[in-house]
């Protein structure tokens, strides 16, 4: 019998050449990421490097976006292959890495994320076997691998300087940025609208586009009801002639 697990709507939109739309979320919410599911979006993501998102939360997540069709991406603490694999065991689709150097780091990434032949990643959890039917281990191994991204953050001029190498490591084919940090990698801390580090990224960009691989902002958008809610308080102070006394 086939297995049933949910696909990945994001890479369902890269195929028809639509850009995917989602939610991110900086506390955890089942009722917005239900609502981001009524309403139609594609993924929604979550941010466990800076905020506290566990694992375990994000499985919750994934049970509420999985009957909606939406996928669940998740930026993780580190590229460990313990955490890979407790986010991507609880039926995480997409996961962004932080910092990645070197062709070395990329291959262990790959390594950790994909079962064989592409990777050698751990077998396997209880949400993971929830996704196949009738025993058939073969074919849900297979459709695991290919509804899996990863998408590491090329963060710092040694990403630029061992470029050529990570590129060259097959299974993955997105990447992120990460402006604040690439500016500190080039000694101007605090400035990541510094023309260098767009400077920077458009070498990274080149290259990715002439190897056929794209920045993940390149095919997919979100929007943070955190952000918009902050911009609204700031306009209704300003609206009753107050300002906002945050500073960001």
């Amino acid at each position: 019998m086939a297995a049933t697990m949910v696909p990945n709507k994001i890479l369902q939109c890269i195929q028809r050449g639509e850009t995917a739309l989602g939610l991110t979320l900086r506390e955890p919410s089942g009722q917005l990421v239900e609502l981001a599911g009524r309403c139609g979006l594609d993924f929604v993501s979550f941010d466990a490097q800076h905020d506290t998102w566990t694992p375990a939360e994000m499985g919750a997540m994934c049970r509420i976006a999985d009957p909606y069709g939406m996928t669940v991406s998740t930026r993780i603490p580190d590229g460990a292959e313990s955490t890979i694999l407790s986010y991507l065991d609880r039926g995480v689709r997409v996961i962004t890495i932080p910092n990645l150097l070197t062709g070395q780091e990329a291959r262990d990434l790959v390594k950790y994320s994909f079962f064989a032949p592409l990777g050698l990643r751990s077998a396997t959890s209880i949400a993971t076997m929830h996704g196949q039917v009738g025993g058939d281990h073969v074919r849900l191994f297979q459709e695991v691998n290919a509804n899996t991204i990863i998408v590491p953050q090329l963060e710092s001029i040694v990403s630029l300087e061992n470029i050529d190498d990570i590129l060259a490591v097959d299974g993955i084919d997105y990447f992120g940025a990460g402006a604040e940090d690439m500016a500190q990698s080039l000694g101007l801390p605090g400035e990541p609208q510094h023309p260098r580090v767009a400077e920077t990224y458009d070498k990274i960009k080149a290259k990715l586009h002439a190897a056929g691989k794209r920045m993940f902002g390149e095919v997919a958008a979100s929007i943070s009801p955190f952000d918009l809610t902050r911009d609204a308080i700031a306009d209704l102070l300003q609206q009753h002639g107050r300002h906002t006394k945050l500073g960001w």
